[in-house]
């Protein structure tokens, strides 16, 4: 594999991803970094901004300029079933874009890449540290699931294990033109720990309303500012072994080459 594309949700998510890559900005939408890898890889790591048709905008422009050999959708995701853990990640060539809940979490297309070995190969170069699991991600548009209630209600619809924003549109843009993909993405909340309701995000940063941090704070003076810490924390020991699976991940005498197209459901 001579280069791959690292689609990531905002700028806060990047910035470790970049330390660790040493990566280097370069020309281009969404303020892309480059680095190389020990193995030679090229990495191009971009921030897709929320949301599946941001995300697929960004990941299409983004192949169209780099031409890379594979993409990558990293970041973070919900749980959405008992046993994954705050900090186990989720890889997976499987996903699905759901409908909202007035539409009662119908599915509108699933995406399964034809390579079964990339989750597996993913998992033994992070060697069980962190705990990771493959099956089913879904991703929804209007905004990230709060409630344990409507995440149970989802899992059994859809027989998946987690859910994002992003990835379905990265893997969209990645089939219509060819490309392999796989999602590698760390949990940061589950049925039993949601993630803070800040209010809705910057959709092309990612960030959420400063206003609606302070006011999580000011109502959660004790629990509010370890669990933020608590976040921060999560993201960068995840840029780091995201990083360090990498040159593993994509050595060429492991990485099969790419098809023409993937499957449809």
């Amino acid at each position: 594999m001579k280069s791959l594309l690292l689609l990531i949700e905002g700028d806060d998510e990047l910035r470790p991803v970049v330390k660790e890559l040493q990566a280097t900005p370069v020309p281009g939408l969404q303020n892309p970094f480059e680095g190389t890898l020990s193995n030679k890889t090229k990495i191009i790591a971009v921030t897709t901004g929320v949301g599946p048709e941001q995300a697929y905008r960004v990941t299409a422009d983004a192949i169209r300029q780099f031409n890379p050999d594979y993409v990558l959708s990293a970041g973070t995701c919900g749980a959405l079933v008992q046993g994954l853990e705050v900090s186990d990640w989720v890889v997976t060539g499987d996903v699905r874009a759901i409908g909202q809940a007035k539409q009662q979490w119908s599915t509108l297309e699933t995406l399964r890449d034809n390579d079964e070995t990339a989750a597996p190969r993913l998992g033994q170069a992070l060697k069980q540290t962190p705990r990771w699991h493959e099956g089913r991600l879904v991703t929804v548009a209007d905004e990230p699931i709060h409630c344990a209630m409507a995440k149970a209600e989802i899992a059994a619809l859809h027989d998946a294990i987690a859910v994002d924003m992003e990835s379905y549109g990265i893997a969209r843009a990645a089939v219509e033109n060819g490309l392999p993909w796989v999602v590698a993405r760390v949990v940061v909340d589950t049925p039993a720990l949601p993630l803070p309701d800040f209010g809705a995000m910057n959709v092309r940063t990612g960030r959420p309303p400063l206003s609606g941090i302070a006011k999580y704070v000011l109502m959660n003076p004790f629990a509010g500012p370890q669990r933020l810490h608590g976040l921060w924390s999560l993201v960068q020991t995840y840029a780091f072994h995201l990083v360090r699976v990498l040159p593993e991940f994509t050595d060429g005498s492991r990485v099969s080459a790419p098809r023409e197209e993937c499957q449809l459901v």
